[in-house]
This record gives C-alpha cells, sequence and structure tokens, in this order.
C-alpha cells in the first residue's frame, strides 16, 4: 500500500482486484488495529453518498466478490464477514505500510470522488504516517515487505483475456442517473470478476475524470484486450440499459444487449444485467480467442497463444487438430510446468486420442493423460475450469466416475451458476445413468448462457439425456441442429444414428453410421452413449466390411 494499491501471492503473482472500493475496503481492514471494522463504519466511509439501503446492498455485493477473489475457496479464508462486522486475518498478510516498504505515497492515486468519509480516514493515514505520506523506516534488522497473502504457492495459469468495463454513461438530461450508471458497472465488473477465464481491470467510475482517447486507444491505455462501455436513460417510469463488447485491439464491437425495468426496482434490474450479460461475454471472448489463435502465426514461446490455439484445435474433434493440439499444451508446460489449465487441457487432449483409437499406442496416451491430470489437481484442484475438464477425463477414459461427480459438485461448490461446470456435469450424468438430472444441467447451462461456445455439444448432451428418458422425437431435431456446427463429432453422429433409427428412418440412420464409420468415430460415439442395447442398435446399422 506504500505506492499503488498490490495484493500479491507468496510466488508474488498478484491477486487482482478490480474494484476501487474493493482495494479500498481490503486497505481499511489491513490498516485497522485488529484487521476487524464493522459493517457500519466501511458503509459511511466507501459510500456515504447513497442512501443507506443501497449502501448496505453494495457492501454487501462487494464482500462477496472479494471473497471470491481472495479466499479462493481455502478452507482458512483470509477475508471474513459477519451481519455485523468484516475482518482479515492479519496473521497471514504482510502490509508494508505497517512494516516499511520504501518510497512513495501511500495508496499512491487512491481517489474515491465523492466519499468524504474515505478521504479523510486517506488523509488521516498519511499523516500518522509521515509528513511526505511514506511510512517511517523499519527498525535496524526488521526487514521491509511488499503485502503479500501467506499461504499455499498460487500457480501460474494462460493470461486471462483481459477485460474493463467503462464507466457507464449516464444520457438523462439532468444528469441525475450516475448513481444507477455507476452501480451497472460495479454489477457488471462484479459478475465478470466470477467468470474464471477473464481477467478484469478496473477503469474507475463516472465520477472521476473521463478516460481519453478511441476505443483502441482505451484498451492499451488499461492494458486489456477487452472493453465493455454502455449507457443508461430514463423512458417515463422505466430505464434503458443498453451494453456493448468490444475487442480493442481489433477495434470491433463483438456483442451488444439492451435491458429494461421499472426505476422503482434498480437494484433488481442490476442484478438481472449482470447476471445475464457476464456469461455471453465470457463466451464471445472465449470464441474470439480461439478464433485470434488461430489466424495469426504460432510464436512457439507465447504461452497465452499455446494455450488459445490448443483450445480451439481440440474442438475440430479430429487426430491430427487433436494431435497438435497435445503438442502445443506441452510446449506451455516446458515452460510452465505447473500450470493447471495447460494441464487440465493436455490431459483431455490425451484422453481423447487414447479414447478414439488415434494411436498405435494408446497406453502410452493414457498414461499421459493420467500425468497431466495429477498435475492440473495438485494445481489447480479448487478451479472450477480444472475440475470441469479433469471430470471430462475421467469420462474419456471410463474410469472413477464417483470422483467424477465429486468433482463437478466442488466445481458447483466454488461457482454455482458456472454454465462450463454445469455442462460438464450433464456428461457425467450422462455416464452415471442419471438422465434426468444430466437434462436439467444442460437446460439450465443453456438459460444461464443462451450464446454458449459449446452451444452444439450441449445439444448433443440434453439430446443423449431424452434418448436415456425414450424421447426420440425431441432429441432429433436438436441432434440436426448439433450436427450442422460439429459434423465431426462422433458422440454427435451417434446420438444422431441412433435417434433416426428410433423414429423409424432407416435409411437415414444407415447413411450416419456410414459416415461415423468413415470418420473413424465409431469407438469415440459408443463409449459416450454407454447403453448396451444402444450400442448394439448403432452397430447394426455399420456398413459391413469387404
Amino acid at each position: 500500500m506504500v505506492g499503488p494499491f498490490r495484493l500479491s501471492g507468496p510466488d508474488g503473482a498478484r491477486i487482482e482486484v478490480s474494484s476501487r472500493k474493493g482495494r479500498a475496503l481490503i486497505a481499511m481492514l489491513a490498516m485497522a488495529p485488529d484487521g476487524e471494522r464493522t459493517r457500519g463504519w466501511l458503509q459511511d466511509r466507501l459510500w456515504g453518498s447513497r442512501p443507506a439501503v443501497q449502501a448496505q446492498a453494495s457492501l454487501r455485493r462487494e464482500l462477496a466478490n472479494l471473497r471470491l477473489t481472495v479466499n479462493g475457496g481455502s478452507a482458512a479464508p483470509l477475508l471474513q464477514a459477519d451481519y455485523q462486522r468484516a475482518w482479515i486475518d492479519l496473521a497471514r498478510l504482510d502490509v508494508d505500510a505497517r512494516h516499511g516498504g520504501g518510497p512513495g505515497e501511500f495508496l499512491e492515486g487512491m481517489d474515491l470522488s465523492g466519499e468524504d468519509g474515505f478521504e479523510d480516514w486517506l488523509r488521516e493515514q498519511r499523516q500518522a504516517l509521515e509528513p511526505t505520506g511514506r511510512p517511517v523506516p523499519p527498525a535496524p534488522g526488521q526487514p521491509s515487505a511488499v503485502a503479500r497473502v501467506i499461504g499455499a504457492a498460487s500457480p501460474q495459469q494462460p493470461v486471462q483475456p483481459s477485460i474493463a468495463v467503462l464507466p457507464i454513461a449516464d444520457l438523462s438530461p439532468s444528469g441525475d442517473l450516475r448513481s444507477v450508471a455507476d452501480g451497472v458497472a460495479e454489477e457488471v465488473s462484479g459478475a465478470l470478476s466470477r467468470c474464471s477465464t477473464l481477467s478484469v481491470v478496473g477503469a474507475g467510475s463516472g465520477e472521476g475524470p473521463p478516460l481519453a482517447g478511441n476505443r483502441l486507444a482505451l484498451s492499451h491505455q488499461l492494458g486489456v484486450r477487452y472493453l465493455v462501455e454502455g449507457s443508461v436513460r430514463a423512458d417515463g417510469d422505466k430505464l434503458r440499459v443498453s451494453l456493448r463488447l468490444l475487442d480493442g485491439p481489433g477495434n470491433r464491437q463483438l456483442l451488444t444487449q439492451s435491458f429494461e425495468g421499472p426505476i422503482s426496482d434498480v437494484f433488481g434490474l442490476q442484478d438481472h444485467i449482470a447476471v445475464t450479460i457476464a456469461p455471453l461475454i465470457d463466451s464471445r471472448v472465449e470464441i474470439n480467442e480461439r478464433q485470434r489463435a488461430l489466424a495469426a502465426p504460432l510464436v512457439p514461446d507465447d504461452r497465452y497463444q499455446l494455450f488459445w490455439r490448443a483450445n480451439a484445435l481440440f474442438r475440430q474433434w479430429q487426430r491430427e487438430p487433436v494431435l497438435e493440439a497435445a503438442e502445443l499444451t506441452a510446449q506451455l508446460l516446458a515452460l510452465e510446468p505447473t500450470n493447471a489449465w495447460a494441464a487440465a487441457l493436455a490431459a483431455f487432449c490425451h484422453a481423447m486420442i487414447a479414447g478414439s483409437g488415434w494411436s498405435a499406442d494408446p497406453a502410452s496416451h493414457r498414461a499421459a493423460a493420467q500425468r497431466y491430470y495429477d498435475v492440473a489437481l495438485r494445481h489447480g484442484g479448487d478451479d472450477p475450469f480444472v475440475l470441469g475438464y479433469a471430470a471430462g477425463v475421467q469420462l474419456r477414459l471410463g474410469g472413477d466416475l464417483a470422483a467424477a461427480d465429486r468433482m463437478i459438485n466442488r466445481a458447483l461448490e466454488l461457482q454455482p451458476t458456472a454454465a462450463s461446470v454445469l455442462f460438464w456435469g450433464g456428461w457425467v450424468d450422462i455416464a452415471n445413468g442419471q438422465a434426468a438430472r444430466g437434462l436439467e444441467r444442460f437446460q439450465l447451462a443453456l438459460r444461464l448462457n443462451p450464446r454458449s461456445a459449446v452451444r452444439p455439444y450441449n445439444y448433443t448432451g440434453m439430446a443423449l439425456c431424452l434418448l436415456g428418458l425414450d424421447r426420440a422425437a425431441e432429441a432429433l431435431p436438436l441432434l440436426d441442429e448439433a450436427a450442422q456446427h460439429i459434423p465431426t463429432y462422433p458422440p454427435t453422429l451417434g446420438a444422431l444414428c441412433l435417434a433416426q433409427a428410433l423414429s423409424g428412418d432407416a435409411a437415414a440412420a444407415a447413411a450416419t453410421a456410414a459416415r461415423l464409420a468413415e470418420m473413424g468415430g465409431v469407438e469415440g460415439a459408443l463409449s459416450t452413449i454407454g447403453d448396451p442395447r444402444a450400442q448394439a442398435l448403432i452397430r447394426g446399422l455399420l456398413p459391413k466390411a469387404g
């Protein structure tokens, strides 16, 4: 906190706190004698300009976001709160403002415009340190330290796509919707920060000096790849909010979404916007990153590109692209051996190769899948992304389905509304013969994220559940749609063949079975479908040898 605020893990990796008020809240607790403040004290200083009910709601949301960011699902959380107070475990923090930390002003650049309570506290802290705003130098023999969390090492991960929510424009003639606009930006930032695949960077509120420059310049200024901008205006007794996702380097608009709700329920509208837009942005960013990584010339030591190129290639579900994806993840892990995301993706690629008959030595790929699986769980056992892929590895290898179910349940504890985890959970349910729950999970995943990057795979999963529930007529249109987008995915073709046969279209079923055999996907399809009777029906439709 001497100089600009920074919170780091024991390995020096930055722990991103996207909200300015979140950073201020941590600083206030870290400087309290016992690390504890009442909720009322924090509300008065951080949201004193707002009505009491709104201030309470804002503090509640900020604490919820911070606990997700800082605690990371730890059994011994660093930041805690109850209905009266919030506190931080000072025994597990090294705070440079307490022990000295080099030159610089205390919380340099920290400003919460309009919050006089915070400004008074900040001024008192700076005066207490010394007239220059620098801490008193440490006593002889006492080491100075940067702020860092004392705990288990946090492994490096692929650089997540970075995104900033710009101040939302208040288009009301009198400018009286400023607090609403800031509330929308705050809620959207918080929801995006809970997406484990995004890195959210704070961009301030509309109350401070405006950010200068065009979209491309702003992305460089903030150091992010993506920007969210928008506006809010009143129309009678309704509020209208428009949001846009922009590709900063490409200077392109990728997504636009509008919302409307009664002025009398501002908080409800803000919550609805955040819950709705975050998964849409997450998926659109993922699609854009995959497309960008495939289009650009490969740079062998670019960890970011290695990960996203591998992520794009394995989804083609064909032998050569998946083998290349496995090689790219190996290159990434040679640069970064404890990278849990890369290890999880590598494990899944090798499990695909072994399970799909794409190698003359499947045993070596099974061994590689197990080895990478162990690395992924060792370094990312509480990461929903890692847990989802690890469950997928168990499915592809025909492994411990009870363990896969436990991993999905753990991931949903960490991120209950994560569409990607629900998607993986649906596949685990198919393997475990729980078609009804699997269908519910797939449907919920699509409701949460109707523009999901894995939508055709989701349709396939839903269709397999419907087939398991003897509802072939409902499964068929889903599979027809899925096959248009992922024509080389064996489970889609296998399920389509089955649905056509059960619906009485033997000719179409035979043609689909022939296509499946031609691309070498029979075993991959049958291992996913599982039911011996369904497997026998598909085998009977395959072209006869010779």
